[in-house]
């Protein structure tokens, strides 16, 4: 329970880090998006990050982003917008692919700032698969706790949904997700992450 706890804790300290920004931005704007499924964008999205940062770890990925790998990468990234935008509700196989891929995809692209939990994960996934993929489930619920948060929110308060349901909320995640399809498109996100990781860590 200690080792749930503090991975959790450890989750949750890094949100406001320039490092995850690159997890947490296109979820936020995903989920605003989402206006008909965003619990189930939200949830799944959070599974498909922590997929995707422990499956290079575990020895299950090892593409790397180049050439036209980039431009389709853009496509499937603009495409979860538009999943996202269209799902006419939570249970809709638009919702669930728009949700997880978006999550891999800002996953694969993540180059995260590694504390001594996420640092244990990494070590030890390829011999502990199933411990090491629960425990990062448990460390991306907590870096991406306010993405979740606005996905459960408008649930459980109706109010809220009400409020998020206006275009402006809506309309801000398609700029946002627009912004980091170009960005991934012309070759500039990559960069992006670097220096965000470069401010995290203080060189």
């Amino acid at each position: 329970m200690d080792t749930l706890v503090d991975t959790f804790t450890e989750g949750i300290s890094v949100i406001s880090w320039a490092c995850t920004l690159p997890i947490v931005v296109p979820g936020l704007a995903l989920v605003l998006v989402a206006r008909r499924a965003r619990l189930t964008v939200g949830l799944l999205y959070a599974a498909g990050v922590a997929l995707m940062a422990w499956a290079p770890a575990a020895g299950y990925w090892r593409t790397d982003m180049g050439g036209l790998v980039v431009v389709v990468v853009a496509v499937l990234a603009a495409g979860t917008y538009l999943a996202a935008w269209k799902a006419p509700a939570g249970n809709s196989p638009l919702a669930a692919s728009g949700g997880f891929v978006g999550g891999a995809i800002a996953s694969w692209l993540w180059r995260p700032c590694v504390g001594p939990r996420l640092g244990d994960i990494l070590n030890d996934a390829s011999t502990d698969e199933l411990r090491t993929l629960a425990l990062m489930g448990v460390y991306a619920a907590g870096a991406l706790l306010p993405l979740l948060l606005l996905a459960v929110l408008p649930v459980a308060v109706p109010a809220v949904g009400r409020v998020l349901d206006r275009r402006p909320f809506a309309v801000a995640g398609a700029v946002v997700g627009g912004a980091y399809a170009i960005t991934l498109a012309i070759g500039l996100y990559d960069d992006l992450i670097g220096e965000l990781y470069r401010i995290s860590s203080g060189y």
